[in-house]
């Protein structure tokens, strides 16, 4: 029962509209027009979650995360983020920022084991890209 990440594709569409109406959410999904990326994560075949990525210089953005209500819905998520984070560290962040913080508090405290910082005043949680350079 692994997870499956990919890329979303058109044939997605009705799983992710479903999704929409009854998921975990953190964050917005951006506009259609907007030029996000998404990764979505499949179990058994079916649509669990998806993520939405965007970038701007050397800062990749997580605007929103949506992932199907199940008792291990934490899990599926981070699993999203922690592939979301090597989509963008593949493209040369520096930093990644998830544009929500979250309301659950394990849920958040995962995170800052994955390395992400919050700032409460912002509302948004940041991760610095260790450099892999060479001394």
């Amino acid at each position: 029962m692994a997870l499956h990440i990919r890329d979303f594709r058109h044939s997605d569409a009705t799983g992710l509209f479903q999704l929409r109406e009854r998921a975990h959410r953190i964050g917005a999904p951006p506009a259609q027009d907007a030029g996000a990326h998404i990764l979505v994560g499949l179990r058994d075949g079916a649509l669990t979650g998806a993520i939405w990525l965007t970038s701007k210089g050397d800062t990749g953005t997580l605007p929103a995360l949506l992932v199907k209500q199940s008792p291990g819905w934490q899990s599926i998520a981070r699993e999203l983020i922690a592939e979301a984070c090597l989509w963008h560290v593949s493209r040369g962040a520096a930093r990644i920022d998830l544009l929500a913080l979250p309301d659950d508090r394990d849920f958040r405290a995962g995170l800052l084991d994955m390395d992400f910082r919050a700032n409460a005043a912002a509302e948004t949680m940041r991760r610095l890209v260790r450099s892999h350079t060479a001394a």
